[in-house]
């Protein structure tokens, strides 16, 4: 694996990836501003192998596969032939409606990955309702960065769920993107969200668990749709396995469009 410098190196090769390809598959949708992240904290590698493009993004113990190739027999043959898969933890993600990630799992399967988990994309759609202001819950402070990211990876699969690292809590701190609720001096819950224009993404919501029966969950989420007033589409994704969480995203108005993210394991991480 080579380690990626700069965002041109993996446009490129996605290019490269793409010409005259007839049946083009990917699982990667690659953003110039996370780039730069990954590459600036040494994470991003990428492996140039005949009619596709490998990626694979460190994070914590493992790696994140991603792939750019020619059709999905091309895929199948040179995942089975990187040597990788027999020394690293892997994970990859499928993103897709329920046939097209299945394609995929079967060309992956046989390489020796299987699954792990299984996300749905939930979508909410038309204006926020009213909430009344809540003291206890506000924009988390530059000081929560470790706090917040305790609670994240206590409360999700680190495996499945694509966790942020610190550096990108203390960056979505600063740009105002995590709601924090507090509870004599502690953090007792958290709402991370990105918003672009007219669309807003829970990235993650998650209560301490000694503090789940005291409504700290709905105070952030009220306070997230009132100041989202302008947003029309909000969506999320929740572990399909998880049926309590489901229940209460239905609850504010969310319900499943359809699309699914299949995330497969290699045969070196934990079942």
């Amino acid at each position: 694996m080579t380690p990626i410098q700069k965002p041109s190196q993996v446009f490129d090769a996605v290019q490269r990836a793409k010409a005259g390809a007839a049946a083009f598959c990917t699982n990667f949708f690659p953003v110039e501003s996370k780039l730069r992240g990954w590459i600036d904290h040494g994470e991003l590698f990428a492996e140039l192998r005949n009619g596709v493009a490998f990626f694979f993004r460190k994070d914590r113990d493992f790696l994140r596969f991603y792939f750019c190739a020619a059709d999905v027999a091309t895929l199948q043959r040179e995942i089975a032939a990187w040597p990788g898969l027999k020394t690293e933890h892997v994970i990859t993600d499928l993103v897709g409606n329920e046939s097209t990630v299945n394609d995929l799992v079967s060309a992956l399967e046989p390489a020796g990955f299987g699954r792990h988990t299984q996300l749905q994309r939930l979508v909410r759609t038309g204006r926020s309702e009213s909430a009344t202001d809540n003291p206890r819950v506000g924009f988390a402070e530059k000081a929560d960065g470790r706090a917040v990211l305790g609670l994240i990876e206590d409360a999700f699969d680190r495996y499945g769920e694509q966790l942020p690292m610190l550096y990108e809590i203390e960056q979505a701190i600063e740009g105002r993107q995590i709601l924090a609720a507090r509870r004599d001096g502690e953090l007792a819950g958290l709402l991370f969200f990105e918003t672009q224009g007219l669309a807003s993404t829970v990235r993650f919501w998650a209560v301490a668990e000694k503090f789940r029966d005291l409504k700290t969950g709905s105070a952030l989420i009220r306070h997230y749709f009132k100041i989202h007033g302008a947003v029309r589409r909000f969506t999320l994704w929740v572990n399909a396995r998880n049926e309590n969480a489901i229940q209460k995203y239905r609850h504010f108005g969310y319900a499943p469009d359809g699309l699914i993210d299949q995330v497969l394991a290699n045969r070196l991480i934990p079942a």
